[in-house]
């Protein structure tokens, strides 16, 4: 609540639960107490502003909003909350929202001045200036908010799923020494050096029936749908099972990092016969290594200041204005700069809902 009655009207309406509240305290002191019937804090944060911090819940909510509303206050209309403000409230990890807040504050906007000055000067400077936008928003900008997908993947028993519970820090996934106990995939986000990841624990690759079938049938998809696969072996076992394709398949886009579990137990063949990892989802070695380099594949290069589209809509325009920009259509591609630079000067913060008191 702002306005210069907001202290008048807290003094009220709250009830401290120790001494009085004063009649003009500091600014940024807090009392708890009660208000009404609800436990709540009351914070005084600016000289005209109070907040009152209850219970969750609508109706709680209004009904503290209404206690003020009747003792003469007046609602302001809600501002209507625009796309930049809630990519930012959804930002994952801390790296991610530093990368958002960046571009809410113009580094993509700047980037995006910079390239339509190009096209008036120096148009194959701006088309490599584009063709490095589009690449940071098709790897960096699409996982500001959704995680980088990542498929733990293997023949039964190699440890898939306690190398899943190793790299998350707790049991997400069941453990057996029973061949199939995983049948349906299992997914845990976490964060490699601020990147938001998903993993995803999936059935053993193995000829099976019925539900283990489907299982498998759904690791295969996920695993065809993954920017990184860890294929997992077995360090004890003699005869390690490698990933097999159809005569027909081409993994372009597939990564796959062999990973080498059980390094802690009497190895029957050497990691580096296939370049894998040696790892131990018991005592946790190798895990350390394994992270970092899920992380290098994921992102290559970030800069410390970098311009990135961040949002699906933008990340759209500047992948069509490089398109257009490759058969030299500078007007078309200026258009579409255009519009992305008008979307995302719209992505400005706004005000805070409260309430005024009058006058």
């Amino acid at each position: 609540m702002r306005g210069p009655r907001a202290w008048e009207l807290a003094r009220q309406l709250f009830r401290p639960a120790g001494k009085p509240v004063p009649e003009a305290p500091e600014v940024n002191r807090f009392w708890f107490g009660t208000l009404g019937s609800d436990e709540v804090v009351l914070a005084r944060t600016a000289s005209d502003t109070i907040e009152v911090h209850c219970h969750g819940g609508r109706r709680v909510v209004r009904w503290v909003t209404e206690q003020f509303l009747t003792n003469g206050c007046l609602e302001r209309a809600a501002h209507t909350q625009n796309e930049g403000h809630d990519l930012l409230q959804r930002a994952p990890t801390l790296r991610t929202a530093s990368i958002i807040l960046d571009q809410l504050n113009g580094a993509f906007a700047r980037e995006v001045r910079r390239i339509l000055a190009l096209l008036e000067t120096d148009p194959p400077a701006a088309y490599q200036s584009l063709q490095q936008l589009t690449e940071l928003g098709s790897t960096i900008g699409a996982h500001l908010i959704a995680p980088w997908p990542v498929v733990v993947s293997g023949p039964p028993n190699v440890g898939k799923s306690s190398l899943v519970n190793a790299i998350v820090g707790y049991q997400r996934s069941v453990v057996s020494a029973t061949a199939g106990t995983t049948r349906d995939t299992v997914t845990a986000r976490t964060a490699f050096d601020g990147w938001p990841v998903e993993l995803t624990d999936t059935a053993g690759f193995r000829e099976a029936l019925g539900l283990e079938a489907e299982g498998i049938e759904l690791a295969a998809r996920a695993r065809e749908a993954a920017d990184v696969v860890l294929w997992v072996l077995d360090l004890t076992d003699p005869a390690p099972v490698l990933p097999s394709y159809p005569d027909n398949y081409l993994p372009v886009q597939e990564v796959v990092i062999f990973v080498a579990n059980k390094c802690d137990q009497p190895q029957k063949w050497s990691p580096n016969t296939v370049g894998a990892i040696p790892v131990s989802a018991v005592t946790g070695e190798g895990i350390p290594k394994l992270i970092q380099l899920i992380s290098r594949y994921l992102v290559t290069d970030c800069p410390p200041s970098i311009a990135v589209p961040y949002s699906p809509r933008l990340i759209d325009l500047i992948s069509r204005s490089y398109a257009v920009s490759f058969f030299g259509d500078w007007s078309e591609t200026a258009r579409l700069l255009h519009e992305a630079l008008a979307e995302a000067e719209s992505h400005h913060f706004a005000s805070p809902l409260g309430l005024s008191s009058k006058p």
